[in-house]
């Protein structure tokens, strides 16, 4: 069974060079293509209601936080897609799991990265909920 929103992956795929070393030695490279930031986030929307992991909480506050450009260039990525209907419906279930500090996505992530420290873990799930939600305000 196919995961929901994984056809968005084919869509505009961005290609990245990865280099490395050879079990004999040496060292090669190779352009890979993989799915581009917007199918990546909804496949991991679609993820959230279909199974309770943690990690997929954390790699969407992971790629909001890390993105090049910020908050403001990872808007500007959903623009072209937010008439389709599953880019809609992955953003609808991120913003569901992260709609207060206290729900799921940001609980996740606190957990996946195992802070036991209340003040720290309050900072965290705080962090998570409100650069999620300034990109879901940007981008739908």
């Amino acid at each position: 069974m196919a995961a929901r929103g994984c056809d968005l992956a084919f869509t505009a795929p961005t290609e990245l060079r990865v280099e490395g070393g050879l079990p004999g030695g040496g060292k090669d490279s190779v352009i890979v293509r993989v799915a581009s930031i917007v199918p990546f986030l909804v496949m991991k929307g679609m993820a959230l209601s279909d199974r309770l992991k943690e990690k997929d909480p954390w790699d969407i506050y992971y790629c909001v936080r890390h993105f090049p450009g910020a908050i403001d260039a990872l808007s500007e990525e959903f623009h072209p897609y937010m008439r389709h209907g599953l880019v809609r419906e992955g953003m609808e279930k991120i913003a569901a799991a992260f709609a207060s500090v206290e729900h799921v996505g940001p609980v996740s992530v606190a957990d996946f990265e195992e802070v036991t420290d209340p003040e720290d873990r309050a900072l965290l799930c705080r962090d998570a909920f409100e650069r999620v939600s300034l990109l879901l305000g940007k981008a739908i």
